[in-house]
C-alpha cells in the first residue's frame, strides 16, 4: 500500500493503544553537532553537512556505541556551531559543549579517548537541563507534524534543540532529556511545558514516559512499573541493583528507593500483532510488550 493511502504511524500506535513504556533507544555516549536544516532522510549524508563528513561521523558513532545527532536552534548564527557530548549511564552522567568553527573539526578530537574517559574534561560543563524534540520530517513525517509544535512551545528554554531521528517515530512528538537520557512521547504541544518543568524540578512525567536510554528494555519495563504502582516522581530516586535474565524470555530486576526500601520486580517480554511500524515501513514488524510485576 502506498504511504500516502495509509494513516500515519503515531495515530496507528495511539488508537491500538501502543504502549510507551520501555521503548527508549539505548545509548549511553551522545555527540550532538549543531547543523541548521533541511536534513534529509539520512540526515548525516543528507543534510548541509560535506558528505564526507558525515559519513566519518556516523562511522565514528557506530564504531565508538556514539549516538550522532545534528541539533538546530533557528535563533542562532551560524558560527561557531555548538557540539554537545554527553554521558547517560545509569549512575554516572554529564553533559559538555565545546564551539567549533566547522564541523569537521569534530573529527579532530579524539573521540575514542573521550568516550573512554565519558567525556570527562572536555569542554565547559553543561549545568542545567538539555532537551531535544525530534522534527526530523524526512525521517517519518510524525516527527515534523507533532515534533514541530512540541519544540516551539519550549523553544524559550535555551537549552532546547530540535535534532534528528531519536527512534519510536511512532511515538511522536517524542523529547529526550539530559543528563539521565530520559525519553518522553506522545507529548501534545499543550503537555510540553509540563514535562520540561518537572524533569527541571527532579521529576517523572510518568503519563508520557517512555523510559530512560541507559537501561535496557525490561529494565526500563521494570522501572516503569516500580514508578507506576508506588507514584515514585523523583528523576533519582531509583537505582538499579541488579538485573537477571531467567528461561522464558523472563527478567528479575532489583531497584533500590531513596529511602532504602528494595522493589524486585519480574518482566516477561512479549510480541505484539506484526504491522507497519513506521509511517515508509514496507515490512510488518512485532513490537515488543512487557508484564511487570511487583514480587517480594
Amino acid at each position: 500500500m502506498p504511504t500516502a493511502d495509509r494513516p500515519i504511524c503515531s495515530s496507528v500506535s495511539e488508537a491500538s493503544g501502543e504502549p510507551l513504556r520501555a521503548t527508549a533507544s539505548r545509548y549511553r555516549f551522545w555527540l550532538l553537532v549543531e547543523q541548521p536544516g533541511p536534513w534529509g532522510h539520512d540526515a548525516l549524508a543528507e543534510s548541509g553537512l560535506p558528505t564526507e563528513i558525515g559519513v566519518a561521523l556516523r562511522e565514528a558513532g557506530r564504531r565508538l556505541g556514539l549516538r550522532v545527532l545534528l541539533v538546530k536552534r533557528r535563533d542562532r548564527s551560524l558560527v561557531p556551531r555548538r557540539c554537545y557530548l554527553a554521558y547517560t549511564g545509569s549512575r554516572e552522567r554529564r553533559v559538555r559543549y565545546l564551539d567549533v568553527d566547522e564541523p569537521a573539526d569534530v573529527l579532530e578530537l579524539d573521540l575514542p579517548d573521550l568516550v573512554r574517559r565519558r567525556f570527562e574534561g572536555v569542554g565547559t560543563a553543561v549545568d542545567e537541563p538539555l532537551y531535544l524534540v525530534c522534527t526530523h520530517g524526512k525521517h517519518d513525517p510524525c516527527c515534523a507534524r507533532r515534533g514541530a509544535p512540541l519544540f516551539r512551545a519550549i523553544e524559550h528554554v535555551g537549552t532546547a534543540w530540535e535534532c534528528t531521528h531519536v527512534g519510536g517515530d511512532r511515538f511522536a512528538g517524542n523529547l529526550v532529556c539530559f543528563p539521565h537520557g530520559m525519553y518522553f512521547g506522545r507529548v501534545p504541544a499543550a503537555e510540553a511545558p509540563r514535562v520540561v518543568a518537572a524533569y527541571a524540578d527532579g521529576r517523572v512525567a510518568l503519563q508520557h514516559y517512555r523510559g530512560r536510554s541507559a537501561f535496557s528494555p525490561p529494565v526500563q519495563a521494570a522501572e516503569q512499573e516500580v514508578r507506576s504502582r508506588l507514584g515514585i516522581e523523583g528523576v533519582d530516586d531509583l537505582e538499579l541493583r541488579g538485573h537477571r535474565r531467567l528461561a522464558g524470555r523472563r527478567h528479575r530486576v532489583e531497584f533500590a528507593g531513596a529511602d532504602g526500601a528494595r522493589h524486585m520486580v519480574e518482566v516477561r517480554v512479549l510480541d505484539m500483532p506484526p504491522r507497519l511500524l513506521t509511517c515508509k515501513a514496507d515490512r510488518l514488524h512485532a513490537p515488543r510488550d512487557f508484564e511487570a510485576s511487583l514480587v517480594g
